[in-house]
C-alpha cells in the first residue's frame, strides 16, 4: 500500500429556505434540533476513528464552523480528536423543489474539489456521519490496490425504488449516457465512497456530466437525485469496476420493524447505523461526553460499549425498553 490516506465525512447546515426531509433523523435538515442529531453522530464517528486508528488522518467538510451543542463546543472536541476542519460551501445542489428529501447529498462534488491541492496518490474515503469505525482501516485502503474506486453494494430488488430510481432505471440512464446496453445496475449506497485523487481526476467527467444533466433537468441523467444514483451509474459506465466494500462496511438496520444485524457484524471495521442516529449514537456521544471525550480508550472496551449501545449484533432487553420509551416520547412531541 502506498500513499497517505484520509477518512472524512461531510455535513451541510441548511438554511431555513434550503431544508429537505431527512427521514432517518425524523425532521427537516434546516431544523437546529435535527442538525444537533448529526453533530452528535459526527463526534461519535471521529472519536471511534481516532480511538481505533490512532494515526489516521481525519477531516470534516462543512459549510459552517461546528457550533455549541448540549453546552459542548463541538469544534473544540473535534480538534481534540485531531480532525481537520475544511470549510467548504455547497454548490452541487439540485434546483429547489426537485426533491423533497436528502437535498444536500451531492456535497461530495464540492468535497473532492476542495481536495485539488492534495497529491494524486492520496487514498480518500468519504463516509456518512452515522457511521462508527471499530477496527483498523487497513482493509478499506487495500481495496484501492486493485481498483480505482470502492463502494458498498446494497442488496436491492431490481424494481425497488432507490430514492426515486430503480436499478433497472439506473441502467437505462447508463445506456443513455454511453449508447451501450446494461442489465440492472448494482446499487451502490451512499454510506461510503473511496478513491485515489488521481483516479477521481481522470474519471470525474462522467460524474460531472450527470451532475450537469440532473441540475438542468435535461439529458439521460435528468432524473438523478442522490449520490447513490451517481455512484451506481458512474461505476457501471467506467472502464474499471469499483471494488465492493462488503466485509468492511455494512448498512446495519436496528429498528424494531427492520433489523439486519447479525452475529459477526461486530467484527466489521465500519458500521453504518442509520436507525441509531437518535438512539445508540446519541448514547455513545453522551458516554464520551461523561468521560471528557477521551482519546485513549482501549479499542476493545470501545467496541464492546458501541455493541451494547447500538445493538450490534443484537439488541438487549434494556435497549428495547429505553428506545421504546424514547420513540413514544418522540411521537408525543416530547423529544426530537
Amino acid at each position: 500500500m502506498s500513499g497517505s490516506t484520509l477518512l472524512a465525512t461531510g455535513f451541510v447546515v441548511d438554511a431555513p429556505d434550503q431544508g429537505t426531509i431527512f427521514p432517518s433523523a425524523g425532521g427537516n435538515s434546516a431544523n437546529p434540533k435535527v442538525q444537533a442529531i448529526y453533530w452528535r453522530c459526527i463526534v461519535a464517528l471521529f472519536a471511534s476513528a481516532r480511538i481505533t486508528n490512532p494515526v489516521q488522518r481525519l477531516a470534516l467538510f462543512c459549510n459552517v464552523r461546528p457550533p455549541v451543542v448540549d453546552g459542548v463546543d463541538i469544534n473544540s472536541v473535534l480538534e481534540g480528536y485531531g480532525v481537520e476542519l475544511r470549510l467548504t460551501p455547497l454548490t452541487a445542489r439540485l434546483p429547489q423543489g426537485r426533491t423533497a428529501a436528502w437535498g444536500n447529498v451531492l456535497y461530495f462534488f464540492d468535497i473532492l474539489t476542495a481536495l485539488e491541492s492534495e497529491p494524486d496518490d492520496l487514498r480518500f474515503a468519504l463516509v456518512d456521519s452515522d457511521v462508527l469505525v471499530t477496527a483498523p482501516l487497513d482493509p478499506l485502503w487495500a481495496l484501492l490496490d486493485a481498483e480505482e474506486f470502492a463502494g458498498y453494494i446494497v442488496a436491492t430488488e431490481v424494481d425497488e425504488p432507490v430514492n426515486g430510481l430503480t436499478r433497472r432505471e439506473m441502467a437505462d440512464v447508463a445506456s443513455g449516457l454511453t449508447g451501450r446496453n446494461f442489465v440492472p445496475l448494482p446499487h451502490f449506497g451512499g454510506e461510503i465512497f473511496a478513491t485515489t485523487l488521481g483516479a477521481w481526476h481522470s474519471n470525474r467527467a462522467v460524474f460531472d456530466t450527470m451532475l450537469d444533466q440532473a441540475t438542468s433537468g435535461t439529458g439521460p441523467a435528468a432524473g438523478v437525485l442522490t449520490e447513490e444514483h451517481i455512484f451506481s451509474i458512474a461505476f457501471a459506465v467506467l472502464d474499471q469496476p469499483a471494488a465492493d466494500a462488503q466485509g468492511i462496511i455494512k448498512r446495519i438496520w436496528t429498528s424494531p420493524r427492520h433489523n439486519t444485524a447479525r452475529l459477526g457484524d461486530q467484527h466489521l471495521p465500519i458500521w453504518h447505523l442509520p436507525a441509531e442516529k437518535r438512539y445508540g449514537l446519541a448514547d455513545l456521544y453522551h458516554w464520551l461526553a461523561r468521560r471528557g471525550f477521551p482519546v485513549d480508550v482501549p479499542s476493545d472496551e470501545f467496541r464492546q460499549t458501541a455493541m451494547r449501545l447500538c445493538a450490534v449484533p443484537r439488541k438487549s432487553a434494556d435497549k428495547w425498553l429505553r428506545d421504546g420509551l424514547r420513540q413514544v416520547a418522540a411521537k408525543l412531541g416530547l423529544r426530537q
